[in-house]
């Protein structure tokens, strides 16, 4: 089984990038691939819970992300780092969450056949 991993690490509603990696991850998952995703840096706001993006015009993307255990996508990690940095706590995210530190990240990155994000 092919592993794809999609980094977030842009602001949730600044563009269409954070939506579009989470399709991405959606629509493999379907096609049998092991979905992981990973939230660092700006992207981790995509977690927090409570989201209205309706103001925007766009989907909220704690809504798209509730889905993820539908699509068998249940690998979500976080960054310990920006966790802290951003002085959030995991009870303050829509999803269960595995926190890693950077040597941890990049090893995870290398198990990977396909990470998406991750230069963005």
């Amino acid at each position: 089984m092919k592993k794809l991993m999609c980094v977030i690490n842009q602001p949730p509603y600044a563009n269409s990038h954070v939506l579009e990696l989470l399709e991405t991850a959606m629509v493999a998952a379907v096609f049998d691939m092991q979905v992981s995703l990973l939230f660092r840096d700006e992207g981790l706001w995509s977690l927090l819970k409570p989201q209205n993006a309706d103001p925007l015009g766009q989907r909220t993307l704690s809504k798209v992300l509730l889905a993820m255990p539908d699509y068998d996508v249940n690998s979500i990690y976080v960054c310990a780092d920006t966790l802290r940095d951003k002085q959030l706590k995991t009870d303050e995210l829509v999803l269960p969450v595995t926190l890693l530190n950077k040597p941890a990240q990049a090893d995870l990155m290398s198990e990977q056949d396909v990470v998406m994000g991750a230069g963005t």
